[in-house]
């Protein structure tokens, strides 16, 4: 498949590299020559300098080659005259990064057909919705949903007292019909586990079940934490006002929350409060000692930082922390900060470009994906598809199967049962699976689900 990228940014670098290691052809636009003699030294793609919303260089990229054209660039215009000139090539599907709600909202002049985009990806709009379900389930690490919300994967912290605590897999009971799938130790090592593999305490480990796990796993932490009720925002960027809208939208009678937003900018701070009705905007600097202070932190269930600027989310992360801040989440953008995060008081850091990334890596595959998540920093990838009639697991045992050592299927779901499978449940076909993989063994996913060609 050929997929030319407009955009040589984090997410644009970030999608090239998924890509091309998944054997993809993938040529890269990017109109900075600085950006391109960066990228070429990193990655091994076809690299076009010039404007992607240029019929000449998309011509020079190979538009009429192209299978999937990603328009991922900082100007949303320039993504849409993308996609619009791919269409007149007859490229199969487009996809644009689009910002700005008046393109997307249902007010807009033009069809998103018009406009020649097939899918929309918001960079920002998905990390405030990642933030927004870590802050509701603030006793547990992660949380993704999968067979429409059926079938649901938590992840906790294993503490030094927790009963399942230096245990080996096999000895662990686990909740009823559910099972354990991933095993993160640090921010660099992702375990699929086995039966031997052994829980240590620091371990974030994932679980897989039915829906309504999250309530059956108060004994595995020490002290099951009450929902937040406040909530201190720093940054009132595109990210944060997101955030505190969707945070707004989920308030109900039972579930009320005090949320404050920072922001620097006094002309910000000023349209923020004209857009939002449920939150306290703060004209304020989140990395300066004194302001922290004055919020009292003791009393904060959560901080986010999310300023667009790394430095500064992560200094304002810590010394909330080291206030007394209960939990703290922050935006990272670039990956060189994602290496110190183990050193740092940061509970849960989240990459836009790495969430962009796996929204749209299900398009590379066939219309089987479903959908798409990634684990620890993109070492492990959990993906969700229906098993093609002729795939070569169709009818198969998973112990017939052979799946490597880091390849797990954590769930099957048919019609409305759910199977938590041990190695003599079959594969059918129609089946939808939930697979867990490595980043070393997921280019393998393909051999095993895949249709024949």
């Amino acid at each position: 498949m050929r997929v030319i990228i407009v955009g040589g940014g984090t997410i644009g670098v970030e999608l090239a590299r998924k890509l091309s290691e998944k054997d993809q052809d993938v040529v890269l636009i990017e109109k900075s020559s600085e950006k391109i003699s960066k990228i070429s030294r990193n990655l091994d793609i076809m690299l076009v300098q010039g404007n992607g919303a240029s019929f000449k260089i998309l011509e020079q990229a190979g538009i009429s080659q192209a299978d999937l054209l990603i328009a991922v660039t900082e100007i949303d215009e320039v993504n849409i005259i993308a996609c619009m000139l791919a269409k007149g090539y007859d490229v199969n599907k487009t996809v644009a990064r689009i910002r700005n709600p008046e393109y997307t909202e249902g007010t807009q002049v033009f069809s998103h057909d018009q406009l020649g985009i097939d899918i929309i990806i918001n960079p920002e709009l998905v990390t405030a919705q990642e933030m927004a379900k870590m802050i509701r389930t603030p006793n547990v690490q992660g949380v993704e949903y999968f067979a429409d919300g059926k079938v649901q994967m938590v992840g906790i912290i294993v503490e030094e007292k927790s009963p399942i605590a230096h245990k080996l897999v096999k000895d662990i009971d686990f909740p009823y019909s559910s099972n354990i799938v991933a095993i993160l130790r640090g921010k660099k090592q992702v375990i699929i586990p086995g039966g031997t593999d052994e829980i240590l305490p620091g371990d974030e480990i994932y679980l897989i079940g039915q829906k309504g796990l999250i309530s059956s796993l108060g004994h595995f932490t020490r002290h099951p934490k009450k929902k937040p009720q406040n909530v201190l925002i720093i940054g009132g960027g595109r990210i944060g006002y997101q955030l505190c809208n969707i945070l707004e939208k989920n308030m109900s009678r039972k579930n009320q929350m005090n949320i404050k937003l920072v922001e620097e900018d006094e002309k910000s701070c000023e349209q923020l409060v004209e857009d939002l009705n449920k939150t306290m905007v703060l004209k304020g600097d989140g990395t300066n000692l004194k302001f922290l202070q004055e919020e009292d932190l003791k009393d904060v269930d959560v901080v986010v930082s999310a300023t667009g600027d790394d430095k500064t989310n992560l200094l304002s992360s810590v010394m909330s922390r080291e206030l007394g801040a209960d939990k703290t989440i922050v935006e990272v953008i670039k990956e060189d900060y994602e290496a110190v995060l183990d050193n740092m008081q940061v509970d849960k850091a989240i990459s836009p470009r790495t969430l962009t990334a796996a929204k749209i890596l299900q398009l590379i595959r066939d219309d089987i994906v479903i959908s798409m998540a990634i684990l620890g920093n993109e070492k492990a990838e959990i993906t969700e598809l229906i098993v093609p009639n002729n795939a070569p697991v169709a009818n198969k045992k998973l112990i017939e199967a052979k799946f490597p050592r880091g390849i797990l299927i954590g769930a099957i779901v048919r019609q409305d049962q759910i199977i938590i499978p041990g190695g003599q449940d079959v594969i059918l076909p129609g089946d939808r699976v939930i697979i867990f993989a490595t980043s070393k063994t997921n280019k393998l996913v393909d051999k095993y689900f895949s249709k024949p060609k």
